[in-house]
């Protein structure tokens, strides 16, 4: 069984490599790069799978998930900026893959027994969405 929960967040931030020109910086992150950075409304999705417990009829109990995501990620990250206000951000370029590969790693060390993480997603505009499907598919 699989179910997800689909939330927002909004964040600013810069694409940009302190070790490389800004030309090299222009031509790999484009308008990205901009020294004043900019920012997006996030469509963020966490899907998980496992069994349905018998008793309850559920995998998880959509508000468990809820609690774990806005606690974990959301509010971490929500109305700030990725390059200077998050900690297990620092030095990592804040790309949509980079975000997935960091959210991952929280949430699987915080989901309940028997919940897993099948998929993440962010959606940044209506034109572009990232999926990841963790380490092991890499």
């Amino acid at each position: 069984m699989k179910i997800s929960y689909q939330t927002e967040f909004c964040a600013g931030y810069r694409l940009y490599r302190d070790d490389w020109s800004e030309e090299q910086n222009r031509q790999a992150y484009g308008i990205c790069a901009s020294p004043n950075g900019h920012g997006h409304n996030y469509l963020f999705t966490v899907c998980v799978k496992g069994l349905v417990d018998s008793e309850t009829g559920m995998l998880v109990d959509y508000q468990i998930l809820k609690h774990i995501v806005d606690r974990e990620i959301v509010s971490k990250v929500d109305h700030l900026n990725l390059n200077k206000d998050i900690d297990f951000l620092k030095g990592v370029v804040p790309t949509n893959e980079n975000l997935l590969i960091a959210f991952w790693e929280i949430l699987t060390c915080h989901l309940p027994s028997g919940v897993i993480l099948d998929r993440l997603s962010i959606q940044e505009s209506r034109d572009y969405l990232c999926e990841y499907f963790g380490p092991e598919n890499e």
